[in-house]
């Protein structure tokens, strides 16, 4: 990891005024550090991964798709 990284990062944080902004930053970045990527998809069933490659498999076909127009329409 790249110390200059951290020094500007930490530069920025320290330049902050705003305590809302700072708990946000506080915030998303203790998401991010539990949060590993990919830890959602992981966690889904097998039968929910392989519906939602079947939909973007299918959505690689335009005759499988409708416009927003033809969406709101067929709503009821």
């Amino acid at each position: 990891m790249s110390t200059h990284l951290k020094s500007s990062v930490l530069q920025l944080v320290q330049e902050i005024e705003n305590e809302q902004l700072l708990e946000t930053l506080r915030d998303f970045l203790q998401f991010k550090k539990v949060n590993s990527p990919g830890k959602l998809w992981n966690e889904l069933p097998k039968e929910n991964q392989e519906s939602i490659f079947l939909s973007l498999e299918e959505a690689e076909n335009p005759a499988n798709l409708m416009s927003r127009e033809e969406f709101l329409q067929r709503r009821p």
